[in-house]
């Protein structure tokens, strides 16, 4: 069309030269022809210098895309970086539109929260063929360690602790404790004669000390027998009396310290590590296994916990305006820490690109608005001619 518009102009410009005695008017239509081609020429020329050589005539200062490439493309990349990459500008342009309700729209598709959980399947799945990276590993136990010198006090557990010591005095232990007693005793006498024979005055006759011996031991013997009965008022005694004495170590502190130098010497010790890898092991291969045998085992319960999880944390208009924050921020973090590579890599692919690529590429964007601006300029000039045609006229 551009052409042909400049086309025309040269044809009615040489069809008025023709004409033997032109009159005003086709002096007129003859000047506006002759600005047109002017106007017409001098924008093709433009339009044709940004991204070849005018006839492929070395003309300075002509194609000038490929001629600045490297330098075109770092100002591409620039200006994305600086007007299009900025974490404030991502930040409000995802929370403009509103992640969180079309995350929950899309999950809540049928089989949208299905096909997540076999894309995750898959992908632990392929995680637990390969033992996970040492320092990972290392990552990993030093959270546990933190986690576990911090997870409950020692007060807390101390307090579980004597609980739990008192509850199993209440219980069995206590009784399968007298009953051992009771049973190292009795297999014993003849050694607890021996003690009181060794221990009783020279002028007590022996039969008598074995008397007494006896007398002691059956009386010992006895009162184990009434501890290992619950409800006994001897044991019921026991049990209070050692309540008592925990509840006075507990609330002394030694408990507490007991509980914490515990806690210390077995996150320091190598014993942890090995129970920590040890477990770790175990799961990875019960699970690797499991998702072997039937991956939809795994995949459907994962894919109900999705859906099910995203329904309640998107629940509210509240909820989801705070995870429209959450996703705004995490996005304008990554993109602006990602900006300058991105920026890079504009700069690179653009800069590859061989100068016949980059004008076909560049011209196929905006080469018809290119084209406007040359029947534009064949337009105007010709409308230009015209008036300094009437102007000269009217001077003269």
């Amino acid at each position: 069309m551009a052409t042909g518009v400049l086309v025309a102009m040269g044809a009615v410009f040489g069809a008025t030269l023709l004409v033997p005695d032109p009159g005003a008017g086709v002096r007129l239509l003859r000047a506006m022809a002759e600005a047109g081609m002017i106007g017409g020429l001098a924008d093709w020329f433009a339009v044709t210098a940004l991204f070849r050589h005018p006839l492929g005539l070395p003309i300075p200062h002509t194609a000038l895309l490929p001629r600045n490439q490297a330098r075109a493309a770092k100002n591409v990349g620039r200006f994305l970086r600086t007007h299009f990459l900025g974490p404030d500008q991502i930040e409000a342009r995802v929370r403009a539109v509103g992640p969180a309700r079309l995350i929950s729209d899309w999950l809540a598709r049928p089989g949208t929260a299905e096909a997540v959980a076999r894309e995750l399947t898959d992908l632990v799945e392929m995680l637990l063929r390969t033992d996970p990276p040492p320092r990972a590993m290392a990552k990993a136990r030093a959270w546990v360690r933190r986690r576990a010198g911090t997870i409950a006090s020692n007060a807390a557990i101390a307090g579980q602790v004597a609980e739990l010591v008192k509850s199993g005095v209440r219980g069995g232990v206590a009784g399968e404790v007298f009953d051992v007693v009771r049973r190292a005793i009795d297999e014993n006498r003849e050694t607890a004669v021996a003690l009181v024979q060794e221990n009783s005055r020279w002028w007590i006759a022996s039969r008598v000390d074995r008397s007494i011996a006896d007398l002691v031991v059956n009386a010992v013997l006895a009162m184990l027998d009434d501890l290992r009965q619950t409800d006994s008022r001897m044991r019921q005694d026991f049990e209070a009396a050692f309540d008592r004495m925990v509840d006075a170590l507990e609330k002394e502190g030694a408990l507490n310290r007991a509980v914490g130098e515990a806690r210390d010497n077995l996150i320091r010790s190598g014993a942890f590590d090995a129970a920590l890898g040890a477990v770790a092991s175990e799961l990875r291969e019960r699970l690797r296994t499991r998702i072997a045998a039937d991956p939809d085992a795994v995949a459907g319960p994962l894919a109900r916990l999705i859906r099910d999880t995203a329904a309640r944390a998107l629940a509210t208009p509240e909820a989801r305006e705070a995870a429209d924050a959450r996703i705004a921020s995490l996005a304008g973090r990554i993109v602006g820490e990602a900006g300058p590579a991105i920026a890079v890599y504009i700069e690179e692919v653009i800069s590859g690109w061989e100068p016949e690529e980059l004008n076909a590429r560049f011209e196929a964007e905006i080469g018809p608005d290119l084209q406007f601006i040359r029947i534009n300029g064949a337009v105007l000039g010709a409308l230009i001619g015209g008036v300094l045609f009437g102007i000269g006229a009217l001077v003269g």
